[in-house]
């Protein structure tokens, strides 16, 4: 019996589940994975269409934030025009 659940752990960490290999694709994109952690999702990815999917995703995702984040950084702060500035102040007063 011990002999099986030794396998049993040894497969589970070289071929990880889908909600593991999703954890991973994630964790790759906000630094390098350990080399075992990178062989295993590589194994997974070449047979789980689905996780492939979502990787494409994610990084389509983090790719288009990036770009506008850029362009947001870019922009000149504007500043609130002094009767916006009642307006607001008006109407925070009148909710109290």
């Amino acid at each position: 019996m011990k002999f099986w659940n030794k396998i049993r752990s040894a497969c589970a960490e070289l071929f990880p589940n889908c909600q593991e290999a999703v954890r991973a694709q994630s964790e790759a994109l906000d630094h390098p994975l350990p080399l075992a952690k990178r062989l295993s999702l590589w194994l997974h990815l070449l047979i789980c269409k689905w996780c492939r999917r979502y990787g494409k995703q994610i990084k389509f995702l983090r790719d288009a934030a990036q770009g506008h984040l850029e362009q947001f950084t870019e922009a000149e702060p504007q500043e609130l025009s002094p009767e916006a500035r009642e307006r607001i102040k008006r109407r925070l007063q009148d909710q109290k």
